[in-house]
């Protein structure tokens, strides 16, 4: 890190810090504008509930399911929420296009075991625990998974296919390259993904141990769960077993509505020639919690960014930050918003 990542350092117009795109941004922009707003003593279109909670990262398990399994009765009458991710900018052939996340990829977190014959690391084994864990790892991280299109990205490329002379059904892959350092998330989004993330087995450099584990971090589309699953099942041998840590639904909502319209009004009073899109999540947020309860989703943070900034490569990595401009803008789209929602 250039600065303390926990020190929140204004430098160079940006502000620099863990938390500053992932999620930290948002929070600060409506918190500004909600206490604004409570002090000028102006009062809501609707009733509105906010809820912060502290362990999306973790699945939600003691914040946002929590919440919805035990106090059902706060979210009473709440029919659609904000949230993360959406509503940032991304620019294709000079044009820029904000992107409102109406849809978020599926969540299996593996754990992969292999049993075999443990012995003594001199002799020959033909049992090994590591060596089958190893060949079913690289098997899963090497899997090329078949594009799908979902209603949202079908959407998103279709207009991209027209701002760049490109076409769908020729190349998926080389239309999302027009997104430039977005490009890698959105790669994740016209399929399933499975990344091998840690490994675990032994205890002595001399001695074959009899199991071996690993993680593997699962995503899947909407409607392709089970084809997640099933590949999942041809990919592995027999002697190598996995079991589910964490699964949680794909989502997705139409990009239509009343408050889609807000959304897309605040942002064009801000930038009229850009394009608002919906666009799929690679990652999962609370609202897989919050829509058990019937409420429909957005991510919309909204952020007008730099044209050459890697913004989905800083969440989680080093030197995050975000722009102090863009945070001035997400303040002012969302006052605006608030007053249209």
């Amino acid at each position: 890190w250039k600065v303390d990542p926990f020190a929140a350092e204004v430098m160079d117009g940006y502000v620099w810090g863990r938390g500053a795109v992932d999620m930290k941004d948002f929070d600060a922009a409506i918190l500004s504008v909600v206490r604004a707003r409570a002090k000028a003593e102006m009062l809501p279109q609707r009733p509105i509930t906010l809820a912060f909670t502290a362990d999306e990262e973790a699945g939600s398990l003691q914040g946002a399911h929590p919440l919805v399994d035990q106090k059902p009765d706060w979210f009473e009458g709440c029919t659609e929420a904000i949230g993360e991710v959406g509503g940032f900018s991304a620019t294709v052939n000079g044009k820029r296009l904000y992107l409102v996340e109406t849809a978020e990829k599926g969540i299996a977190w593996l754990r992969l075991r292999a049993h075999g014959t443990a012995g003594h690391g001199s002799m020959r084994n033909e049992d090994n625990a590591v060596t089958a864990l190893a060949e079913a790892v690289a098997a899963i991280g090497r899997h090329k998974w078949p594009t799908r299109l979902t209603p949202a990205m079908g959407q998103l490329l279709d207009e991209v296919a027209a701002l760049t002379g490109g076409s769908v059904d020729d190349d998926v892959d080389a239309l999302i390259e027009h997104f430039g350092p977005a490009a890698r998330m959105l790669a994740a989004v016209v399929r399933n993904t499975a990344n091998p993330t840690m490994l675990d087995s032994g205890y002595k450099h001399n001695v074959i141990p009899g199991e071996a584990t690993a993680a593997i971090d699962g995503r899947f589309l909407p409607g392709y769960e089970d084809e997640f699953f099933a590949t999942l099942r041809d990919l592995l041998p027999d002697n190598v077993s996995y079991e589910v840590l964490v699964r949680d639904k794909a989502l997705e909502t139409p990009f239509d509505g009343p408050l889609v319209e807000a959304m897309k009004a605040s942002l064009l009073a801000e930038d009229p020639d850009a394009t608002v899109l919906p666009f799929l999540m690679s990652g999962g947020t609370d609202a897989k919690a919050w829509s058990r309860l019937g409420i429909r989703c957005f991510g919309f943070s909204p952020l007008r960014l730099p044209a050459d900034l890697d913004f989905t490569g800083l969440f989680h990595g080093v030197d995050e930050r975000v722009p102090v401009n863009a945070l001035e803008f997400s303040a002012r789209v969302l006052d605006d918003f608030l007053d249209r929602a």
